[in-house]
């Protein structure tokens, strides 16, 4: 019985161990790309070489050697926050062209990657959300289109939970096409002595107004007075955060090809 539990496995070991051969062999040797690059392209080295121009959302490829004369580029890209992978072949002139041309144009340097990485927000996009503090006022595009517009209450597995006036709604982070948000709420303290002032100002002179029409006693006005200065207050420090929301500066996070070239237009 122990015998056969044992074939059973080493049968299985092998059969792993020749399907991992058979698929290397098809897939062949990694190629050092040139010396600046290495083996792998990455998405900053892709947009200032230009080697993939048509595939969206790229994210990295490296160059297999299939057989002498065949060289085939496995290429990763993402879509809707989805790693994929497709292959592109090329024939030797090809490959030995395209490493030329690579030669030829200047190193990539720390700048340009920099300023490269500023667009590729696809590759950050989980990152970004879960930075995003709880309580934020968001609006959420999906791939339909449609707009979610709330509070978020979390972002957990890959999903953000969005406080709407009428419901909590989930959205999944591979749903998304677009994102509006406020990274950092400005702050300006001194504008809360105006604002608080005016709102107590205000909130006094509304009392004033009711006393004048329901003509208290003179204890009663006083208090109908400080009331509304406290009532004023509690709005002023309500106008003060919804005016520093509403002057903060949008962020806008496009999540496919479509909507970041209608950002960077």
């Amino acid at each position: 019985m122990k015998s056969q539990i044992y074939w059973k496995h080493l049968n299985r070991f092998l059969f792993f161990v020749l399907l991992s051969a058979i698929i290397i062999a098809q897939e062949g040797e990694v190629i050092e790309i040139s010396k600046d690059i290495g083996y792998t392209l990455d998405a900053e080295e892709n947009l200032h070489y230009e080697v993939f121009k048509d595939i969206p959302n790229f994210e990295s490829a490296q160059f297999f050697e299939v057989s002498r004369n065949r060289v085939v580029a496995r290429i990763s890209f993402i879509e809707y926050t989805l790693l994929k992978v497709s292959k592109r072949a090329f024939d030797l002139k090809e490959f030995s062209d395209l490493q030329l041309r690579l030669r030829q144009t200047p190193k990539i340097t720390d700048e340009i990657r920099e300023s490269f990485r500023k667009n590729l927000t696809y590759l950050r996009t989980k990152s970004v959300l879960e930075n995003i503090p709880t309580g934020q006022y968001l609006e959420v595009k999906n791939r339909k289109g449609q707009w979610v517009r709330g509070t978020l209450l979390s972002f957990n597995k890959n999903r953000l939970l969005i406080q709407t006036p009428i419901s909590i709604k989930q959205v999944p982070m591979n749903k998304m096409r677009l994102i509006k948000y406020r990274e950092q709420i400005i702050r300006k303290p001194e504008w809360k002595l105006n604002i608080y002032g005016l709102a107590a100002i205000l909130g006094v002179g509304l009392m004033e107004t009711w006393n004048r029409q329901t003509s208290p006693d003179w204890g009663y006005k006083w208090h109908n007075r400080f009331i509304g200065a406290t009532l004023g207050l509690v709005a002023g420090a309500e106008a003060y955060d919804t005016s520093m929301i509403l002057l903060t500066k949008k962020t806008q996070f496009g999540l496919t090809p479509e909507e970041l070239d209608k950002l960077n237009r």
